[in-house]
């Protein structure tokens, strides 16, 4: 005996949220539906194994809102933008993020994680001489940061948030606290090597280059790249490689 093919939609606006259950008995069969949360306008039932996985909706909501961030600024970017944008509904943000403020938090992690993923994090952990990961860390730093979803946003991002909130700000330095951990024992090792100048400070080197990237992040958050004098970025290949033994 084959299984029927059955699908149930209820368009009805509001009022359930969450995943729950229902069984619907057709044909002989007891199947098992349940609440699609991330359905736009309309409540959909759909088999258990079909259902998007709350994981999946919260990347949509930080993704959509990063989008909106970035084009739009953060304090013009309502609730009602992101759910519309993501494609997930109220009820669907709301289990994860209490507040607009919450989400930003969710955002700026988000943003400083595809930064080292996508720039930073191979280049450290290479086996190369220490000067030439530094260099290759600021000379890869991403213009954009790639979401799922495909859409780009700059990597700026984060630090523009910082700009406009205290909370914000707390939380990026909070963010960044790991590249420090991880630069500063790399130049150390390099300097132990004899890779790096002695005289080389391995606290104030680190210092150096994350304000050199986080001076290019906020060029290109602006979108006034041309602000960068000419040769700007030679002149801080010649400093790192005077420091080269």
């Amino acid at each position: 005996m084959s299984r029927p093919n059955v699908g149930l939609c209820l368009a009805r606006r509001g009022g359930l949220h969450g995943r729950q259950t229902l069984r619907k008995a057709t044909a002989g069969w007891d199947i098992v539906l349940g609440l699609d949360t991330n359905a736009r306008g309309v409540i959909v039932y759909r088999p258990i194994g079909q259902m998007p996985s709350r994981q999946d909706s919260r990347i949509r909501l930080v993704h959509a809102a990063l989008r909106l961030f970035a084009s739009r600024g953060y304090y013009h970017t309502s609730i009602a933008d992101v759910v519309r944008e993501s494609g997930c509904t109220r009820g669907a943000l709301y289990y994860h993020f209490s507040s607009k403020e919450e989400l930003g938090y969710a955002a700026i992690d988000e943003s400083v994680r595809l930064l080292v993923e996508q720039g930073a994090h191979s280049h450290i952990r290479s086996k190369e001489h220490a000067i030439d990961r530094l260099l290759a860390v600021l000379d890869d730093l991403p213009s954009t940061l790639i979401l799922e979803s495909g859409h780009s946003v700059r990597t700026g991002i984060a630090a523009g948030m910082a700009c406009v909130h205290q909370g914000f700000r707390q939380r990026l330095a909070t963010r960044v606290a790991p590249l420090f951990a991880e630069f500063e024992p790399m130049i150390a090792k390099g300097i132990a090597d004899g890779q790096i100048a002695d005289s080389v400070d391995p606290h104030q080197l680190t210092h150096f280059v994350m304000v050199v990237g986080y001076g290019l992040q906020m060029v290109r958050q602006l979108g006034q790249e041309q602000l960068m004098p000419a040769g700007a970025k030679g002149w801080i290949r010649d400093y790192l490689n005077s420091l080269r033994k």
